[in-house]
C-alpha cells in the first residue's frame, strides 16, 4: 500500500537475508514480500524494487536464487547490496547477474577486511562482467556495527556518503575509464530506481550535477537546476551547516 499510495516510496528495503540479525525469513516470505513490491510497483508505475541487505553468513545468495527457480517474479525486482563485504559473496554476485540480477556495492570506510567498492569495479570491469548490472552506494547514515566474536555489539560507527566520491577518486588513481565506471553511480541507479529524469544529462532531466576536477574534487554542483557548490565554495549549506 505504501508504494501505491505514497510517492516517495519506490520499493521495499532492505530485507535482511544470511545475516545473524536478520528476521531470519523463509522462501515463502521472501516470495510474499517481492510480489507485494512487484505488483505495487506495477499499479502505480514505480520501480517496484526489493533491496536485499546481504550478510556475511554463508547461505549468500541461496534465498535468491531459490525465489528465481521457485516463482516467476522477474528477476529486477532483487536488487542485493553489500555483496563486498566479504570477498566470497562478491565472487558469487557475478553469477548471480547471469540471471538478470542487478547488485550493488558498497562504499565501506576502509577496514582492510571488506573489498571496497573501487577494487571491486576494477576488477568486475576487467573480467568483462555486464557494467550495467552494477551499481554503487554510500549506506550514509546508515549504521556500521562491529560485533565480536559471539554476536555481542562492541562498537558502532554511521556511514558517511561522502565515500561514494572518494570510491570515484580511487578509481581516477587507478587510471580506470570514466566513462566506464560512472553509470555505476548515476544512470545504472536511476534504472533501476525507474528514475529515469535522474542520473543523465539529459532535455527534461532533473539537472542534478556535479562538475569534477581532473583528481575527482568537487568544484560545481546543482540541485534540480540551482548552483550549490561554486569552485568548491558551499553556495547553499543544509540547515544544519554553518553559513559562510
Amino acid at each position: 500500500d505504501d508504494v501505491v499510495f505514497i510517492d516517495p516510496i519506490l520499493g521495499v528495503g532492505e530485507l535482511a537475508l544470511s545475516d545473524h540479525r536478520s528476521s531470519q525469513p523463509t522462501l515463502d516470505e521472501v516470495l510474499r514480500v517481492a510480489s507485494d513490491v512487484y505488483v505495487a510497483g506495477m499499479i502505480s508505475g514505480k520501480a517496484g524494487v526489493l533491496h536485499c541487505h546481504m550478510g556475511s553468513g554463508e547461505r549468500g545468495f541461496e534465498l535468491i536464487e531459490r525465489a528465481l527457480d521457485t516463482a516467476e517474479i522477474p528477476a529486477r525486482v532483487y536488487h542485493p547490496t553489500h555483496i563486498n563485504r566479504e570477498r566470497w559473496l562478491f565472487d558469487a554476485a557475478k553469477k548471480l547477474v547471469d540471471r538478470g540480477v542487478t547488485v550493488d556495492l558498497t562504499a565501506f570506510p576502509e577496514d582492510g577486511e571488506t573489498l571496497m567498492a573501487a577494487e571491486a569495479i576494477a576488477q568486475w570491469r576487467a573480467e568483462g562482467l555486464p557494467m550495467d548490472r552494477l551499481t554503487c552506494s554510500s549506506d550514509g547514515a546508515g549504521c556500521l556495527p562491529t560485533f565480536d566474536e559471539d554476536g555481542r555489539l562492541i562498537q558502532m560507527d554511521i556511514g558517511d556518503p561522502i565515500t561514494l566520491l572518494e570510491a570515484i577518486q580511487e578509481l581516477l588513481k587507478r587510471s580506470e575509464p570514466l566513462e566506464d565506471f560512472l553509470p555505476v553511480f548515476t544512470s545504472n541507479v536511476a534504472r533501476v530506481l525507474a528514475l529515469p529524469q535522474k542520473g543523465r544529462v539529459v532535455v527534461g532531466g532533473d539537472a542534478d550535477l556535479v562538475a569534477l576536477s581532473p583528481e575527482g574534487d568537487v568544484r560545481h554542483l546543482w540541485a534540480g537546476g540551482k548552483l550549490m557548490v561554486h569552485d568548491g565554495v558551499v553556495l547553499t549549506p543544509g540547515p544544519f551547516e554553518p553559513k559562510n
